[in-house]
């Protein structure tokens, strides 16, 4: 029954998955750099965000017996902890997620990706991370110009003038 439970869940995932990759309009975050994500993926709940990324590799990375150009991941940030999760992820053959899915599967509690962790320095899940959750606030318009001049009203001038 458990085992049943586990392949139907896993079922369920690959096709909400496919459907996410499907539709995915990536951004580009760092676009020297190869890192994008999908901003109609961002799901916020409190202090948490879920967003799918992309991460384009320079050159075909060796995976078992193919070899990667991208990586499409989905991670859980929680931006009040500055901490994040894998969520899922997959290696393509092809840049910008596309070609065949070589790796990629939901993580269980278990593994070292799925447990909560800090962002390393320079690193693409950093990038996704501030992009997410550190947007920079505009800073409010001025109450008065800088250069306006001021109208100084003289309070017993206009009290004598009503």
């Amino acid at each position: 029954m458990k085992l049943r439970m586990k392949i139907r869940n896993y079922l369920v995932l690959i096709l909400m998955m496919m459907a996410g990759y499907a539709s995915a309009a990536w951004q580009a975050i760092e676009e020297d750099r190869g890192y994008y994500f999908d901003p109609s993926s961002v799901q916020t709940q409190g202090q948490r965000v879920k967003v799918w990324g992309l991460q384009n590799y320079e050159t075909a990375l060796p995976l078992g017996s193919s070899f990667t150009l991208s990586k499409r991941i989905m991670i859980e940030a929680d931006c009040l902890q500055t901490q994040f999760r894998t969520v899922s992820f997959a290696f393509m053959t092809e840049q910008m997620g596309e070609g065949e899915m070589i790796a990629g599967y939901p993580l269980t509690q278990g593994t070292p990706f799925s447990r909560w962790r800090s962002p390393m320095p320079n690193s693409f899940e950093l990038a996704l991370f501030n992009q997410v959750c550190r947007k920079p606030a505009t800073p409010p318009p001025p109450a008065v110009a800088p250069n306006e001049s001021i109208e100084v009203i003289d309070e017993k001038e206009a009290a004598n003038s009503v």
